[in-house]
């Protein structure tokens, strides 16, 4: 199992390759990330969108960060506070639920490349057999799963869904039209490396 906590994930060709080869061959891949409505920075989300398909396809989990993610968020907001909405910053990998990896890398070129990013391996099954289970229970309250459904025509389109409420979005959930076509623009510009 491969357990991947990253705000800003864009894994590239090379690493959606490797992640879908592990996902193929039978490890379970599962990334959380921020969504279009949550992140904080709208132009890395362009960079990760056009990966999702071909990571879903390969049978890697992916869930989006929701921007309220619970009743909590919602009351905070109702009781004057400017903004209830939430967004990934936490940085960890989780390996078979015994190494785990903490730090400030994230899964972008420019991390890996130009950035200095630090971290800690840890080996030790007691604190990643905890976290991998927290994950576990926080996930459907805190993110939407992404599927990957074919319709009868054979057009495929990735659908949200909210495992807390029972809804299903088919576009990116809490955005408009104009902020989807704006990310769709700025990822045909291949400023990849830079993301």
């Amino acid at each position: 199992e491969l357990y991947i906590v990253s705000p800003y994930f864009v894994p590239g060709k090379a690493g959606t390759a490797a992640l879908s080869e592990l996902a193929e061959t039978g490890v379970r891949v599962r990334v959380v990330t921020n969504s279009l409505s949550s992140t904080d920075v709208p132009v890395v989300h362009s960079g990760y969108a056009k990966y999702r398909k071909g990571l879903l396809r390969a049978g890697v989990e992916l869930y989006e960060m929701k921007s309220r993610p619970n009743k909590i968020a919602k009351q905070w907001q109702s009781h004057g506070h400017a903004s209830a909405q939430a967004s990934l910053h936490s940085k960890a990998f989780l390996f078979d639920r015994e190494h785990l990896f903490i730090g400030s890398l994230n899964l972008d070129p420019r991390s890996i490349h130009e950035n200095t990013e630090i971290g800690v391996i840890l080996t030790s099954p007691e604190r990643a057999g905890r976290i991998g289970p927290a994950l576990d229970d926080a996930i459907d309250r805190i993110a939407f799963r992404l599927v990957l459904e074919t319709d009868e025509d054979g057009h495929e389109r990735i659908v949200w869904h909210d495992a807390e409420t029972g809804e299903t979005y088919f576009a990116d959930p809490d955005t408009g039209y104009w902020e989807r076509f704006w990310i769709g623009l700025v990822g045909l510009i291949p400023l990849e490396s830079q993301l």
